[in-house]
C-alpha cells in the first residue's frame, strides 16, 4: 500500500489511525442521537456507510482519497458499534442476553483468527484493493437484512447533549492521538500537546456536565451499580490486554528471534480461548448472574501474568500460557460483563450506554498503550527500554509491566466482587436513575 501510493511506511500507518480516530470520536455523538431515532435503522445504515467507504478505498485515486475513504469507514463503524449492544438488549430478553453475547465472542474470535489469514491470501493474489472490494457486497447484504428484520425500537424524548458530546469527542480524539504519537515515537514531547488538549477537554466536560440530568455523562453511568462496575471493569480489562499485548510481538521478534508466522500463531492463542469460553460465560450469567464468570475471569487474567513474571527470561511457552489464560479469562469476563451492563440500561438510553461501553474500550487501549510505552519504550527495536539505550535488557521492564498488569487484573477482581452473588432481575426505572438510588 505504501509503495503503490508512494508514501513512507510511517505515513501509511495513518490508514489505520484515521479509522480509529473517527470511530472513537463519533461514538459519543451517535450514542446520544441514536436513542432519539430508530437505532435499528442507524445500525443498518452503518453497514451502507461502511460499504461506501470500502468502495472509495478500493478505487484508484491516491493516498488522500484512501484516507478520506477510511474516515468514511470509521463513520460507518461508529454507527454500528454505537448500537450493537443496544440491539442485543432490544432483541433478546434478559435471560438470553448472556447467551447472545457469548455467541458474539465466537464470531469475534473467528474474525480475529481468519481475517489476517484470508486477507493475506487475497492480498497476495489480487492485491490490497481486494480487501476493500470484499466489504462492499457484505455491507450491502448486512444493511438489507437489518432494514428487513429489525423492528421499530424504543425512542427517547430527552434532548441531545451536543456540547457535551462534542467535548467528549474532542477529549477522546486528543488522548488517542497522544497515545499514537507516544507509541510510534517513544518521545513524550510529541504527545504533550494532544494530551494537554485532551485533559483540558476532560476538565471542561466535567464542569459542563455537572448537574445536567440529560448530559452525555448521564447519571446512570456512575449511579447504577451494574453499569458503573461493568464500565470500570471493562476499562481495566482493555488496559491490561493492550499493555500486555503490545510488547509481546516485539520481544518475541527481537529477544527470542522468532519468525513472524510463529509470532502470529502465539498471538492467536488468546482469541481461540476467548471464543471457547465466551458461550460458557453467557450460559452461566443467564442462569446465575455475572458474579461468578466475571470473578473467575478476573482471576485467570491475573494468573496470565505469572508465566512472564516468574522464572528466568520469558520464553515462547510463557507467552503461550499467558495468551491461553488471558483469553480464557476474557472469554468468561466479557460476555457476562456486557450483558450485565446492558440489562441494567433503560430502553430509552440503551444506545448511550452501549456507545459508552464501546468508548471505554478505546479509553482502556489508550491507557494500555501509555503504560506499555512508558515501561518498555519504543517498540521498533531501535530503543530497548524506557530507560533509553538499545543495549538495555528489556526483561526487567517487561516483568514490571506484567506485574502492573497483574495488579490491574486484581482491581478487576475487586470490582467483580461488588456484584451480587445471585442474579437479580430488576430493570432500573428512569425515576430511580433520576434519583440516583
Amino acid at each position: 500500500m505504501a509503495s503503490d501510493n508512494e508514501v513512507t511506511l510511517a505515513t501509511v500507518q495513518w490508514v489505520v489511525t484515521i479509522y480509529l480516530l473517527v470511530m472513537a470520536g463519533l461514538l459519543p455523538v451517535l450514542g446520544n442521537v441514536s436513542d432519539r431515532l430508530n437505532r435499528g435503522k442507524i445500525y443498518s445504515a452503518g453497514f451502507l456507510v461502511f460499504a461506501l467507504g470500502s468502495l472509495l478505498a478500493a478505487l484508484p485515486g491516491g493516498f488522500a482519497l484512501l484516507l478520506a475513504a477510511r474516515a468514511v469507514q470509521g463513520c460507518g463503524a461508529a454507527m454500528i458499534m454505537a448500537n450493537s449492544q443496544a440491539m442485543v438488549r432490544f432483541m433478546f430478553p434478559d435471560k438470553e442476553r448472556g447467551k447472545a453475547l457469548g455467541i458474539n465472542t465466537i464470531v469475534m474470535s473467528a474474525g480475529t483468527l481468519s481475517g489476517p489469514t484470508i486477507g493475506g491470501f487475497m492480498m497476495n493474489v489480487w492485491g490490497w484493493p481486494s480487501l476493500f472490494w470484499t466489504n462492499v457486497p457484505i455491507g450491502l447484504i448486512a444493511a438489507a437484512f437489518g432494514y428487513l428484520w429489525f423492528p421499530e425500537t424504543e425512542r427517547s424524548r430527552r434532548p441531545v447533549d451536543f456540547v457535551g458530546s462534542l467535548a467528549l469527542a474532542v477529549c477522546v480524539l486528543c488522548l488517542f492521538t497522544a497515545a499514537v504519537f507516544f507509541e510510534r515515537t517513544g518521545v513524550p514531547g510529541m504527545a504533550v500537546v494532544p494530551a494537554g488538549a485532551g485533559l483540558l477537554s476532560a476538565g471542561f466536560l466535567a464542569f459542563y456536565e455537572r448537574g445536567r440530568p440529560n448530559g452525555v455523562i448521564d447519571p446512570i453511568l456512575y449511579r447504577v451499580r451494574p453499569i458503573a462496575v461493568g464500565n470500570l471493569s471493562a476499562f481495566l480489562y482493555y488496559a491490561v490486554q493492550t499493555a500486555a499485548q503490545i510488547p509481546q510481538a516485539f520481544y518475541m521478534r527481537s529477544g527470542l528471534g522468532l519468525p513472524i508466522p510463529v509470532i502470529g500463531l502465539v498471538l492467536a492463542v488468546q482469541p481461540v480461548f476467548l471464543g471457547l469460553l465466551g458461550p460458557l460465560s453467557g450460559w452461566s450469567r443467564d442462569r446465575y448472574g455475572a458474579f461468578w464468570p466475571t470473578s473467575l475471569g478476573s482471576v485467570l487474567c491475573t494468573l496470565s501474568t505469572v508465566p512472564v513474571i516468574a522464572g528466568g527470561a520469558p520464553v515462547t511457552a510463557d507467552f503461550i500460557w499467558a495468551g491461553a489464560l488471558f483469553g480464557a479469562g476474557g472469554g468468561l469476563f466479557l460476555a457476562s460483563n456486557n450483558a450485565d451492563i446492558m440489562s441494567a440500561a433503560p430502553g430509552d438510553k440503551s444506545s448511550l450506554v452501549g456507545s459508552m461501553l464501546a468508548l471505554i474500550r478505546y479509553l482502556g487501549m489508550i491507557a494500555g498503550i501509555a503504560l506499555a510505552v512508558l515501561l518498555v519504550g519504543h517498540l521498533d527495536g531501535e530503543q530497548g527500554s524506557a530507560s533509553g539505550g538499545a543495549a538495555a535488557d528489556p526483561v526487567p521492564h517487561l516483568r514490571l509491566l506484567f506485574c502492573l498488569c497483574g495488579l490491574l487484573s486484581l482491581a478487576m477482581l475487586a470490582a467483580a466482587l461488588l456484584r451480587p452473588i445471585r442474579k437479580q432481575v430488576k430493570p432500573v426505572s428512569q425515576s430511580r436513575h433520576a434519583s440516583g438510588n
